[in-house]
């Protein structure tokens, strides 16, 4: 048997704050997994008209890494 309930986003808002911080962290990598994709071609775009190459985008990468890492 399934039980269906509807709940609006503030109602889930309301849910979630109850959830502990390790919950809310597994909730956000789920969310961004099914986001990913479309927030991405979304980005590329936005940001079609700006030349950047693949070595400046490894730059920024290593950068924010090594900020996270220390």
């Amino acid at each position: 048997m399934t039980a269906t309930i509807k709940m609006d986003v503030n109602q889930v808002k309301g849910l979630i704050s109850q959830f502990s911080v390790k919950e809310k962290e597994d909730l956000a990598r789920y969310l961004d997994s099914l986001t990913l994709k479309k927030r991405f071609k979304r980005l590329l775009s936005a940001k079609k008209d700006i030349p950047i190459s693949y070595d400046e985008i490894t730059k920024e990468v290593e950068k924010v890494r090594a900020a996270r890492y220390k």
